[in-house]
């Protein structure tokens, strides 16, 4: 009887974005003769990464193949999870000139995973004061941070409005 011929099943890396759904695990093989496109028994494969999982690698693993005619080696794949892109608006605002400042929000675009804020929400601020005059003042985030993000963003601004003078 012939010795088993050797193969090497090479579990293929995959890519996905932050919140999407698993790509379909798939292996390659070397080695493999007589036109055979894989053993008789195929192989288990697995990641410990889940659609919720965070940005980062985890491996891809496979088990189980079997073929009497080969001696089947494995190569472990990754799953590399991506950040995707955050934008985060600061919202527009305005007020009545001599009025207090509106309170200061933001807008988010891109969340996912049912995330409801960056994991370190931004700050928020404007150069406009309560006895500001009537204009427009520029409203900016900054600071906000989220490994599974890509964040950007895009200024608002307040208007102060004037009041009515009666004399």
């Amino acid at each position: 009887s012939a010795d088993p011929v050797p193969v090497a099943l090479i579990v293929d890396d995959k890519s996905k974005d932050y919140g999407a759904a698993l790509p379909e695990l798939t292996v390659s093989y070397t080695g493999l003769v007589n036109g055979d496109t894989e053993p008789v028994m195929p192989p288990v494969i697995e990641t410990a990464c889940l659609e919720t999982s965070p940005v980062g690698t985890y491996p891809i693993t496979a088990s189980g193949a079997a073929d009497a005619n080969y001696a089947i080696s494995y190569v472990e794949g990754a799953l590399t999870v991506d950040p995707v892109a955050l934008t985060i608006i600061a919202d527009d605002k305005s007020k009545d000139y001599g009025a207090a400042l509106p309170e200061l929000t933001v807008s988010y675009t891109g969340l996912v995973n049912g995330d409801a804020e960056p994991a370190t929400p931004p700050t928020i601020a404007t150069t406009c004061e309560a006895a500001s005059p009537v204009g427009t003042y520029p409203i900016t985030a900054v600071g906000a941070a989220d490994v599974n993000y890509a964040i950007s963003y895009v200024e608002g601004a307040l208007t102060v409005d004037p009041v009515a003078l009666t004399i």
